[in-house]
């Protein structure tokens, strides 16, 4: 967290100047991520379930879109969806696939925002639910929990309203700093669930009984691409500094009459001369 102080200090240190004013932009964005889920591999581990060699993979494959709007060169809203999809995990008596949708906002604090760059942590948060696919490969039923069975080669969806808190970086970098423009972007971010859900059938809303609660914490990478509107502040400063100046008109040197010579002054010695002559 310290370290984390630091870069964000000095990235506010770099940034100057605050050319993007406003920005109004459109973006999709796929990426890879990592989830865990709790206690939800020992729920299908069980000996009726599917076995003790299962492994529940964590990677996953994410996808989306927001549209962000930048405010007063330093605030940024956002708003959209998300998918994250999981890989299979399977053994020979079925399979198990989890996924999650989610639709939210986030909100962000541009550190950087400098030429045609923009980088900014957010916090963000996000309602929706989880969903896991159960298929039955056996050629007996199995079992999720004490009160879901499996025929074989049956499947089943249940599913669990599970709200995600999110706090992430991003990262932007716009083609030009004025107008229409596309960019592309970066997100590196964690997910986690404060609450806990349960999971249910699809077809009613009854808990599966004998089964964890349902948690999930994941951290993604995402890039996006997109396009939208910006309006950069330092343009407007420096055509309202072009603006001509009409150079001032020379003045006209007065010209001085020529001074009249002064009359001499006698002095008294002279006077006084010339009174004893006579």
């Amino acid at each position: 967290m310290r370290y984390l102080a630091i870069f964000l200090l000095s990235l506010w240190v770099y940034a100057q100047e605050d050319p993007l004013k406003l920005a109004i932009l459109v973006r999709v964005h796929s990426g890879v991520g990592i989830g865990f889920w709790g206690k939800l591999a020992n729920d299908l581990k069980q000996a009726d379930a599917l076995g003790k060699d299962f492994t529940l993979r964590p990677w996953a494959t994410t996808a989306g879109g927001n549209l962000d709007i930048l405010i007063g060169r330093r605030l940024l809203l956002s708003g959209g969806a998300q998918l994250m999809h999981f890989d299979a995990s399977e053994t020979e008596r079925g399979l198990a696939r989890p996924y999650t949708l989610h639709y939210g906002g986030q909100l962000g604090f541009a550190a950087v925002n400098k030429n045609t760059w923009l980088f900014y942590p957010y916090a963000g948060y996000y309602i929706g639910r989880a969903e896991m696919r159960y298929t039955n490969y056996f050629t007996e039923p199995i079992h999720f929990g004490l009160t879901q069975e499996l025929r074989p080669l049956e499947k089943e969806t249940y599913k669990a309203d599970l709200g995600l808190a999110e706090l992430g970086l991003g990262l932007r970098r716009f083609k030009r700093a004025d107008g229409i423009t596309y960019f592309w972007g970066a997100d590196l971010g964690a997910q986690f669930a404060p609450s806990k859900g349960a999971w249910k059938p699809t077809t009613n809303d009854l808990p599966v009984l004998g089964v964890n609660p349902v948690q999930l914490t994941a951290i993604y990478l995402r890039f996006s691409l997109g396009f939208g509107y910006v309006k950069s502040g330092a343009s407007e400063s420096s055509s309202s500094s072009a603006i001509p100046v009409a150079p001032e008109k020379p003045k006209k040197e007065k010209r001085e009459a020529p001074a009249e010579p002064k009359p001499e002054k006698k002095s008294k010695k002279k006077d006084q001369s010339a009174e004893a002559a006579e």
